[in-house]
This record gives C-alpha cells, structure tokens and sequence, in this order.
C-alpha cells in the first residue's frame, strides 16, 4: 500500500474510501484505541509525504495543487478546537488524579480499553487528527480528486456488498426476512451497537446510483446495476428506518440532479433510458419483497411511535448532562458521552464492565463486573471469536477469582456480531470459598451441536462469551480455556499473558451509554455550541461549494452534494462521529467539495 502511494500519490483519494470499510480486525486482535484503519493511514501518509519531500527535492519547481484558499481557515480553527477538546476529555477523566497518572495509565492501556476511560478520549478524536494531517497531501494530488473518490466509494461499496452477502447466507438465510437479525457486514464498531453501517451506506449508495446512472452498456452497465442491487439489499436487511429515509430521499433527488444537468450515459441511447426504467422497477420489486415478504420490519414500523418517543426521552436526558455554561459552550469533552451518561443517567447505567488489572509481576486479569443495578436490561460479555467444530459439546476451563459469590453465564454461540443462533451454554454460581482464588474449574457446556456439516453454517464462526448476571458482583478471571469436543483447547492468550490481546466487549440488550443517535446532539454535548457551530459551517461550505459545482456542470458535483445530504439527514437519528472509519471517509468527502468546481 505505501509503496503504491509513493509511486501513485493520487491514489490517495481511491485507496482509502476503497479499503477503510474493511480496515478492522478487532474480533481477531482485540484492538480498541488503535485498528487496521490508522495502520492504513499511517502508511499513506509516510508514503505521501515522503513522495512529497522526494519531489521537492528533485523537481523544486514542479507545479502542484497547493490547499484552496477557501479551506485555509479551517487549519486556523479545528486544531485549536481539536486540542481543547481533548484536554477537556483528559482533565474531566483523570478527576482528582495528577497528570502524571492518567498519561501512565493511558500508556499502560495500550490499543485496548473501554468507552468510559481517558482512552475514549483519544480514539474519537483521532478521525479528526488524521483528517488534517491529510488534507495537505490530498490536497496537492488534487488533480482528478472527485473521479478518484468515487471510484474509491464504488470499490469499497463492492466490498461491503460481498461482506453483506455472506453474513446473510451463513447467518441467517439471505431470503429470510423474518428472523430479527440486523446487517452489519465488516464494521465491527457496532458491537455496543450504533449505526457504524447505516451511516456508510447513506455515504456509499449515490456513488452507486452514478454508477448505474453513467455506465456504458455492456458488462459494465450489467455490474453497475447489479452492485446497486445489492447495495439496496445491504440499506433493506439493516432495517433501520433512519437510513431507509435518508437513502430514497437521496436517490430521488441524485436522479432529478443528474437529469437536470445532462449528466447521462456516453451513448446516450434510448436504450440507456429504458435499462434505467427497468433497474428502477427492479429496485421497487426488491424493496417490496424485503418489506411484504416478512413480519421484522413491519414490527419495526409497528413500534415507530413507541420507538421515536424513547429516543427523544434518551436526546433530552443527554442534553441535560450539560449543566454549567462552560459545558454549554465547549462541551464535556471529547469521548467523555459514555462515561458521563453511564454514571448520571438510570437509564443509561452500564448492564456489566469489564476491565484489565496489570499486576506488578507482569500478570493480567480481566475483572468482569455485573450490572450496575438490580432489573437493569442487557449484558456486557467479555467476548473472543474461535473456530467451530462439530461432534458434541464443548468444555470450559476456568481460573477465577471472586471477593462473594457471583452468578455466571458461560456461552459458545454461532455468531457474526451482535446475533447468536445456537449456542451451548452453562449458569455458575461461584461461591466464597475460603481461598478466593480457583483454578481448573472445569465446566460442560450444554447445547446442541454446533458448525454441522453444512456447507453454510459449517463455516460459521463461534462467540465464547462470559457474563456476570448479578448486580454488585464481580470475578477476575486469570485463566479462561475452551476445549472443543475433541479436547483440544482454541482460545488464543488464554492465561492473559499477552495482556488484553485476542479479547473483546460485547454488548447485548442496551446500547443507550455509548451512543447519543443524534450526530448533532452528541457534537453539542462533548463539544458545545462553539464546536457544533464550527461543524455547521464546515458542512456548510461544502455543500456551497458542491451547488457552485452543479451550476458549473461538474459530472460529481450533484453525486457528492447528495451522499452529504444524506449522511446529514440520517445524522438526525444516529450519531457516527464515535466510529473513526465512518468519520474519516466523511471527512474525504467535505475534503473534495473545493476540487469539484475545477473537475
């Protein structure tokens, strides 16, 4: 990747809309502060400037793009905004302790942590951060820029697309519309839920319908209009109303602005027409069948009412966490939603913890705490993704460490993310014995088989998760090994010798803490007005600078103008402004608005 950019610097603008829906492995590694997607970032923008130094000094006058004299303010006012409104996350998580404390335990918490510590902090605001440090370079490969990026859009909604298509074929049937099982492809940010995908797929489906829209007939036009079919089936099988909203209200207007600038097909055939007329009633047959041909959406829309009065009754008890004007006007801090609203909301109080104990002698433990109150809805597991195998039931062996007795939930399930299908599972009362540390409790799970020799379902991956059920009860965990019917044991680090490596969160039941579903609300409140002002503006401008595009008949001016529209509009009901990846590929559209009118 580096090496391409070194050679192609560009590129920069494919590259990353192309591969960052895909840049997370956090299943498999465990990482949390720090993913796949800032390894990509990182790479471009070595190689980025490095080419950049390396052109300077060979071709010192050599034309380039410099930065639009209409983004320049932007370097006069987000990075101070950027460095306020970490300091505000940073002082408001470190409390009473000393500075030096909270940087020695942010050191010592490494890729890994939680939504309600000071590395919360850090991992939102980093989208930003990156955002600024590649402008400059994007900026001076600018040439091109739009094209570039929506070929980029068009490549990673192909790879999302197939992610989509087998999820539902090994987890829950791609033809069952009746199972209440929620798409939600490679972004594994939404394992405490949020709306990581719905934002993406109100970004990625213009560029889809432009591609459609301008294709040549031929194989080209044919894989144009099948990746919008299944664009379509990826925004049906999420069955979130806000982004079934704000995508048909994008499409509609993306077809009216693209027929009122003559921008069409190069034959401009009649043909051309009659295929999109005959794509569109393919599109409506498709909706129907998703809609008609189950009973999960119409329970959705069933529950809208009931559904829409929780989320205003979540929005006000989220505003209502600023209390003094300093946090009116600059927010809580950058991050600091979770921990604030977990802890003075009742609604919102966390179903479970989980959190990581460095001992002295180098030693880890998982302490796993239970909810926060008595009848609280929802879990919090302590989760790591394993091979399947067939042939019986599994074991469990255990090292705990307990100060009371605690109820568990022990669970091996078939799952993708969120959802689990069958699963062998086992309750433990761990009592107060007089050594309050275990080992080697060993433990059956019971179940059915699971990965039967099915082509599908036998290449389904597992979810071992562990839960404490009782409220005011903990365990440390020292030890945690899986053994599949044949004895032989598949956690990876399973004595935490390797820190947090391998382990994940999952949360089941509640994602109230870590999401305020409202783009604009959570800016208010970690924020404030100054930092939400700035945004507006911001967005703003760029759309200014799409319309001026349009009225210059620039071909990606009304496709861009319309995916941010319509991220916006979906911002009404979910906020993605937590989920870096999503942040980063919508900062790359605000980026390209000032090069479309030169396109």
């Amino acid at each position: 990747m580096a090496l391409w950019i070194a050679r192609r610097p560009g590129d920069i603008w494919f590259l990353l809309p192309a591969v960052l829906p895909v840049a997370s492995f956090t299943p498999w590694t465990g990482w949390w502060l720090a993913d796949e997607s800032d390894l990509l970032v990182l790479a471009t923008l070595g190689a980025a400037y490095l080419r950049w130094g390396w052109d300077v000094w060979s071709q010192p006058a050599a034309a380039s793009r410099q930065l639009p004299y209409g983004v320049c303010w932007v370097y006069l006012v987000l990075p101070p905004l950027l460095v306020l409104g970490v300091w505000r996350g940073l002082d408001d998580a470190r409390g009473a302790e000393p500075w030096a404390a909270l940087l020695s335990d942010l050191w010592a918490q490494g890729f890994y942590g939680d939504y309600d510590l000071p590395g919360n902090t850090l991992r939102v605001a980093k989208s930003l951060a990156w955002g600024l440090l590649l402008m400059p370079a994007l900026y001076r490969w600018g040439q091109g820029a739009a094209l570039r990026l929506a070929r980029g859009m068009v490549a990673g909604l192909v790879v999302v697309c197939t992610a989509v298509l087998w999820e539902r074929c090994v987890y829950a049937d791609g033809l069952d519309f009746n199972e209440p099982y929620r798409t939600s492809a490679w972004f594994w940010e939404m394992h405490v839920g949020g709306g990581a995908i719905d934002a993406y797929l109100a970004l990625a489906l213009p560029f889809a319908w432009w591609a459609a829209w301008v294709a040549r007939r031929g194989w080209r036009w044919v894989a144009a209009a099948a990746l919008l079919v299944v664009a379509i089936y990826a925004v049906l099988t999420t069955y979130s109303r806000g982004v079934y909203l704000s995508v048909s209200l994008a499409l509609a207007a993306l077809a009216v602005l693209l027929h009122r600038y003559r921008i069409v097909s190069p034959d401009r055939s009649v043909w051309h027409w009659r295929a999109i007329v005959c794509l569109v009633a393919i599109l409506v047959v498709e909706t129907l069948t998703v809609l008609l041909g189950g009973s999960f959406m119409s329970d959705r829309l069933a529950r809208s009412g009931a559904d829409l009065s929780q989320r205003m009754a979540h929005w006000q008890r989220g505003v209502a966490l600023l209390r003094t004007p300093t946090q009116w006007l600059l927010g809580l801090g950058v991050g600091r939603l979770p921990a604030h609203y977990s802890t003075q909301t009742f609604a919102g109080a966390l179903a479970g913890q989980v959190r990581w104990k460095h001992s002295a002698d180098g030693s880890t433990q998982a302490w796993l705490a239970g909810p926060a109150g008595p009848d609280m809805r929802g879990e919090v597991a302590l989760v790591q993704r394993v091979p399947l195998v067939s042939g019986g039931a599994y074991k469990v062996r255990l090292g705990v460490e307990v100060s009371g007795s605690a109820r568990m939930a022990l669970r091996l399930c078939e799952r993708h993310l969120l959802y689990a299908f069958k699963c062998q599972t086992r309750l433990v009362h761990v009592p107060l014995s007089r050594e309050a540390r275990i080992t080697g409790l060993e433990l059956a799970l019971q179940g059915p088989d699971l990965a039967p020799p099915r082509v599908l379902s036998g290449v389904r991956y597992g979810v071992l998760s562990v839960t404490v059920l009782g409220s005011d009860e903990s365990v440390g965990l020292h030890a945690i090994e899986l053994l599949d019917p044949y004895g032989q044991q598949v956690i990876k680090n399973p004595s935490f010798l390797l820190g947090e490596r391998y382990w994940n969160i999952i949360a089941d039941g509640n994602f109230l803490p870590w999401h305020m579903d409202n783009l604009f609300l959570e800016l208010l409140i970690e924020r404030g007005l100054v930092g939400l002002g700035f945004f507006m503006v911001l967005a703003s401008g760029a759309l200014a600078m799409t319309v001026r595009g349009m009225r210059r008949y620039s071909p990606l001016a009304p496709v861009i103008g319309v995916a941010m529209s319509a991220v916006f509009v979906l911002g009404s009901v979910v906020s993605f402004i937590e989920i870096p990846r999503v942040s980063i590929m919508l900062w790359l559209l605000l980026a390209v608005s000032p090069l479309v009118i030169d396109d």
